[in-house]
């Protein structure tokens, strides 16, 4: 049997997986990077730290395995993360990230000269207003560095840098570039780019995500000591790359993907018109219906660093704490925050504080402040769809039994996680798998090459107690809108945009 190298490219680290045709995991390899702010709201990255990433996890997980046996690869990762390059793919400035908040004066000038509805009709996707969203971002570089999109060959998604270092292609794929891309005819919108004059030369060529674009180069092979000719696929955005890898295709089945941010949502066979969410294609006939919380896991990483106490011991702190915090609230809004508020000026808080509080109720508080932020979306979702499915919890935080406890006592929903909680990696071996010929379609892969792990029940009187506290993080935020929007003015110009 031949093997499956998947890759999943996210904004802290680079995941590498070598899988056998089954979807069993071989090997699993994560090398992490940073995210440098060099300004408020900033956020940037290197993209040779992701090709690095990369580099060393294939050398990693390729220890001691036949690599003459590496059948095909393929890889995601996160979008909305631009990278500039020449035409030889040499970067012209660092990737500005996807949790970005540079642009919030040119989204109010976006839609000063179109509104969102006549921008859905030409994108074929309702995009809630967001400053990290493509476009408010590609005007921000028209007017601050008109000379990176003058001498940009093309823009590239993470992914589609790695790709380019492995086969000296340019390539993308159609659902990676929301927010630029008509998605009824796959291509550049052209009406929305030549509103602003910007080029649509800028996007490379588009492939399905299970489509070959190349084979490995002479040169990444020398690099990564991977064989000469292996095909590699288009890839995904990492969130249906994650979906995928969970195992979710049928419509009415529910995902959380847990990473730095977190996506819950269902997939739906209807073009659902909910102004919070977001509904946007998944595999044919399917969409996803969903929202994000911009600091899930981010969150918790955060308290990690400032407390300088690794996570696990976190952990154990909390779960020595009891429910509901003894009246502590957090409010995850460390980014900004996206689905349900959409607020790029909202903060994180803990409100309730009193001395007797300590590091467990910190803790404690992070992880449920993230379920309820999470729950928002979910009543949302359960006024479009019928929410009567277990959740399935993907990603690295899902490995903490604790917090798939709290998600699903706070939800009051079964949830479940998977044997491997890499579900991008698994997602980008889908892809290499059905690209290579080893399956007919992305959902008999999926079926055959994902596997459900351990389940997790609602406590109903634990629930009782979270969905008073839910009702005041709810209230928290309305009271703090006001200054949240005081604050950031203090440090940086723009005015909340409103459309």
């Amino acid at each position: 049997m031949g093997l499956l190298i998947g890759i999943d490219v996210g904004s802290s680290a680079t995941k590498v997986g070598l899988f056998a045709e089954n979807g069993k995991a071989l090997a699993v390899s994560s090398s992490s990077y940073p995210t440098e702010e060099p300004s408020p709201g900033y956020k940037e990255q290197d993209p040779e730290l992701w090709w690095r990433a990369a580099v060393d996890g294939i050398r990693h997980v390729l220890a001691g395995s036949a690599r003459e046996r590496i059948d095909a690869i393929a890889v995601v990762g996160h979008i909305s993360s631009f990278t500039f390059v020449d035409a030889n793919g040499v970067p012209l400035r660092p990737a500005i990230g996807f949790q970005d908040q540079r642009a919030i004066t040119e989204l109010e000038q976006l839609y000063g000269t179109i509104t969102r509805r006549d921008l859905a009709l030409h994108l074929r996707i309702d995009l809630p207003p967001a400053a990290t969203w493509p476009l408010p971002k590609l005007l921000w570089l028209q007017r601050h560095e008109p000379g990176t999109l003058e001498g940009a060959h093309c823009l590239l998604q993470a992914k589609d840098f790695v790709n380019f270092r492995l086969t000296g292609v340019f390539a993308s794929d159609p659902s990676s570039n929301r927010g630029m891309i008509d998605f009824e005819t796959n291509r550049v919108s052209e009406p929305v780019f030549s509103a602003f004059g910007l080029s649509c030369n800028l996007i490379p060529p588009l492939f399905a995500p299970e489509q070959v674009i190349g084979a490995v180069s002479a040169q990444a092979a020398r690099e990564t000591t991977l064989e000469i000719g292996i095909p590699v696929m288009a890839g995904w955005n990492d969130l249906n790359a994650c979906v995928l890898g969970s195992g979710a295709v049928e419509s009415g089945e529910f995902f959380d993907v847990a990473g730095t941010s977190e996506q819950v949502g269902v997939i739906t066979e209807q073009n659902h018109d909910v102004r919070e969410l977001i509904c946007a294609p998944f595999l044919p006939g399917k969409k996803l219906l969903y929202g994000v919380t911009s600091s899930g896991g981010g969150s918790l990483d955060w308290y990690s660093r400032a407390s300088a106490m690794p996570v696990e011991k976190l952990i154990a702190l909390a779960e020595d704490t009891p429910a509901a915090c003894e009246d502590l609230i957090f409010l995850p809004y460390l980014e900004g925050e996206r689905a349900p508020i959409w607020d790029a000026y909202a903060a994180g808080a803990f409100v309730g504080l009193r001395t007797r509080h300590h590091q467990g109720h910190f803790v404690r508080a992070i992880l449920e402040g993230v379920a309820f932020s999470l729950l928002q979306v979910l009543q949302l979702l359960g006024q479009h769809t019928i929410c009567d499915q277990p959740i399935v919890i993907s990603g690295g935080p899902s490995r903490i039994k604790l917090w798939n406890q709290i998600k699903a006592d706070a939800w009051q929903r079964r949830t479940c996680r998977l044997r491997n909680p890499q579900a991008g990696v698994l997602g980008a071996a889908i892809l290499a798998a059905v690209g290579s010929g080893k399956y007919e379609t992305l959902e008999a892969a999926a079926r055959t090459m994902a596997e459900l792990g351990d389940g997790f029940e609602p406590d109903p009187l634990i629930h009782e107690q979270y969905w008073e506290r839910y009702e005041r993080f709810c209230a928290l935020y309305k009271v703090l809108q006001p200054w949240f929007s005081r604050a950031v003015e203090n440090t940086r110009s723009g005015r909340e945009v409103h459309v």
